[in-house]
């Protein structure tokens, strides 16, 4: 049965919460982190949370971590894009020291999960290093603004007040910078320098979120070694995908025990 330890860390002022859980305490293990999509709102009561998919992977021999990016969960703060990247930067740091909740965490033999904004958000990091055993994206946009226009981000802004990812009255300071930041936070500007980290992508081809295409985007981008995997008449949530997870599983775990 797997041991699961609460964590807290610093990330920019703020703290940022999660969960890890280990196969057991007899070994140092192989991690994949899980980066949960931007919010939507409509959460069903009976809809398992990521705990599930991480009982999963320590099945299979592994560690999962898995964490609420800034303005989501128990974690403090108001979503931003570079403020997710920062996020997600922070936790690699700590897994790569090892010490703390990671300690029997092998942080040589790490890998990244991340669906729709956090796989976007995986992307980039990946991007900028360190270097991980492997990558998987689901359902990720290749460029946010083509998702979210200039026209459309005061809308944005207001449902983001409305489900409570953004908290404080008086953020954004500035509609224009955050709009900015957007534009400079574009996985396809980024995933060319995920190589040599192997990296599968997967989407939906009913995906009614985040177009099919884009994953034919980010993947022309991309180098070598990459995967396309395309899920028949799978929509954007493929976390409750079954072929979407036993490809998603059986493709990290052969990396990360290899």
């Amino acid at each position: 049965m797997a041991v699961v330890r609460d964590f807290s860390l610093d990330s920019g002022g703020l703290s940022i919460r999660g969960k890890l859980a280990l196969p057991s305490f007899a070994s140092t293990w192989p991690v994949v982190v899980l980066c949960h999509g931007i919010p939507s709102g409509e959460v069903s009561p009976d809809e398992p949370g990521y705990d599930s998919l991480a009982s999963r992977i320590t099945e299979e021999g592994a560690a999962a971590c898995w964490f609420n990016f800034r303005g989501t969960g128990e974690s403090e703060g108001n979503f931003s894009l570079p403020g997710w990247i920062e996020d997600l930067d922070a936790v690699l740091k700590a897994l790569q020291s090892s010490h703390g909740p990671f300690k029997y965490c092998n942080a040589v033999r790490a890998a990244l999960m991340g669906f729709s904004g956090g796989g976007a958000v995986s992307i980039i990091c990946a991007g900028k290093g360190p270097r991980l055993r492997a990558l998987v994206s689901l359902s990720s946009p290749s460029d946010f603004t083509r998702l979210i226009n200039r026209e459309g981000l005061v809308a944005f802004i207001k449902h983001a007040r409305d489900i409570g990812i953004i908290r404080d009255p008086g953020f954004p300071a500035s509609v224009e910078e955050y709009y900015e930041e957007m534009l400079d936070c574009r996985p396809l500007d980024y995933i060319e320098k995920v190589s040599p980290t192997p990296l599968l992508i997967i989407h939906g081809d009913q995906d009614e979120v985040v177009p099919a295409e884009e994953a034919g985007r980010l993947y022309e981008a991309a180098r070598d070694p990459k995967e396309l995997f395309t899920v028949a008449g799978g929509g954007h949530r493929l976390r409750f995908d079954e072929s979407a997870m036993q490809k998603a599983l059986s493709w990290i775990m052969k990396r990360l025990q290899g």
